[in-house]
């Protein structure tokens, strides 16, 4: 499943500094703070220490001036440390967040009441997976500061969700985790996966077969997935919000060199997170990570989405302009059942169409994930690719999701007018405008479709 992460308010301008409410015996040796410029001074020589320990890989110097009296704060810095290690970066550096501070002081994770004189900064991580990302991505968090007998001292932190282009709730900083890398993938897992290490072999499986598939176009230089059981670690990971039905799920990654929306660039990379409770029930964790991995793939040539999915909540920008969800879903899934039977997908259009659930049209972005049509929507996009590799091979059904995903459409465009305008560009088609009625590819396909 492809998913784009909600988007939240971001805050701009001035804030107001705002203090909480002091209790007795808490945070000993607390002082007053000084003014903004002195803050701002302490927060860059904080970054500048923890910067260093990432490069010598220096767990006390990670922790220094952390708060030790918070207990869940220590080991939650200590676990995002080890955690950090396990993976080998490019780039791993911390820097001053987007916005002047000091912020709004309210409590993060790991405090319930704050006391008085904290300051809230935004701390922005970029981070470059080796042999995974093309370019630096980034995490955002509020890191809480007060004055502790004599020292400025972290003393709560968490995610920063205001920017939907940059990630939070990364699996390195909730869970422990086990790293494997083989070939071009990095494996994750939160020790819920019983046999990790055969999902390794079926994970470098899945990106083989679909590197194959993807018949030399332009493609990331490896992936990373993420494994887990755990119902609550899925649907967090990652801020992707992402629904219990689906089998995985896949978030692209935007550049962090601007703060600005590039339409015409594309992806940095991608995580890639699998429900692999479903996918050991059905006995399908290679076609779930071909599927997923198919996503990833497609980073390198499709430019930047900036509709945003309702599948995670997304709250409306008043944009719409993104690739085919019809398209994106159906050929990660024509992608996943090559060389099989496709067996379940034949089945789902059958009963689909006795249900009378093929419509006028394409399925429309708004719409795709909805209940009634969900299972029928993907087995359609595979249908639309398996019937052109049928007629015009494989070669041809992957040039045609290339060039549709590689344009993305505006919200009027996403269904048919969007595929017969790929099929013109491609000279499988003669006329530059047809509609559903005339269209003698549609009419095929649809026989297609009744003859399954």
């Amino acid at each position: 499943m492809l998913t784009r992460r909600r988007a939240l308010f971001t805050f701009t301008g001035s804030v107001f500094l705002l203090s909480g409410c002091r209790l007795p015996g808490v945070l000993t040796g607390v002082e007053k703070t000084r003014d903004a410029t002195d803050m701002q001074a302490d927060v860059k020589r904080f970054i500048e220490r923890r910067n260093a320990a990432l490069r010598s890989r220096d767990e006390q110097a990670w922790l220094a001036d952390v708060d030790t009296s918070n207990a869940a704060l220590m080991a939650s810095q200590k676990l995002h440390f080890a955690n950090l290690r396990k993976f080998k970066w490019e780039t791993l550096q911390l820097s001053s967040g987007p916005g002047s501070g000091p912020l709004a002081a309210e409590p993060q994770r790991h405090t319930k009441t704050l006391p008085q004189n904290v300051d809230g900064f935004k701390v922005r991580m970029l981070s470059k997976m080796a042999g995974v990302d093309e370019a630096s991505s980034a995490s955002d968090f509020i890191y809480l500061f007060t004055m502790m007998n004599g020292r400025y001292t972290l003393i709560d932190v968490g995610p920063d969700t205001d920017n939907y282009r940059a990630t939070y709730d990364s699996p390195w900083e909730l869970t422990p985790l086990t790293v494997a890398k083989r070939g071009d993938v990095v494996l994750a897992t939160d020790g819920s996966v019983p046999d990790f290490d055969t999902y390794v072999k079926v994970a470098t499986r899945a990106s083989a077969e679909v590197r194959r598939d993807w018949l030399g176009n332009p493609a990331p230089s490896g992936f990373a997935l993420f494994l887990t059981r755990r119902p609550a670690s899925y649907k967090k990971w990652f801020g992707a919000g992402t629904p219990s039905w689906s089998e995985g799920v896949e978030i692209p990654l935007h550049g962090a060199t601007t703060d600005k929306i590039d339409v015409t660039g594309h992806y940095v990379g991608s995580r890639v997170v699998v429900n692999m409770e479903i996918a050991i029930k059905a006995d399908n964790p290679l076609g779930v990570m071909k599927h997923e991995i198919t996503h990833a793939i497609s980073t390198a040539v499709q430019p930047i989405d900036i509709e945003l999915s309702p599948v995670s909540g997304a709250a409306g920008t008043g944009l719409s302009l993104s690739a085919p969800r019809w398209a994106v879903e159906g050929f990660a899934r024509y992608i996943e059942n090559r060389g099989t039977p496709a067996a379940g997908d034949r089945w789902v259009i059958r009963d689909g169409l006795a249900k009378g659930l093929l419509r006028a049209d394409l399925p429309n972005n708004e719409h795709f994930y909805d209940d009634k049509y969900r299972s029928f929507n993907y087995s359609l996009g595979w249908s639309l690719f398996q019937f052109i590799a049928e007629a015009k091979g494989h070669a041809t059904a992957l040039k045609v999701y290339v060039e549709l995903v590689s344009r993305a459409s505006f919200g009027n465009m996403q269904g048919s007018d969007a595929l017969f305008d790929a099929l013109y560009r491609l000279k499988l088609q003669r006329d530059a405008f047809v509609t559903t009625r005339s269209s003698l590819f549609w009419q095929q396909w649809t026989a297609f479709l009744h003859r399954m």
